[in-house]
């Protein structure tokens, strides 16, 4: 989850939305959630059938209210 963070951020960095601060009592936790994919079925050893969510990337979420 480290380096989806730290990709995420670079990026935004780089884009000029986010700038650095070295010291700031205005922090916020980011959070790292799955986004939503398609459902692939797949077969197990019991030869089932099972669905499965596949996960196409990641999404940052920043709770602003702490």
């Amino acid at each position: 989850m480290k380096d989806v963070v730290k990709k995420e951020v670079l990026k935004l960095l780089e884009a000029g939305m986010i700038y650095p601060i070295l010291d700031s009592a205005w922090m916020s936790p980011v959070h790292v959630v799955p986004k939503k994919g398609g459902i692939t079925v797949v077969r197990n050893d019991k030869n089932e059938l099972i669905p499965t969510r596949t996960v196409t990337g990641w999404r940052m979420c920043i709770d602003y209210r702490r």
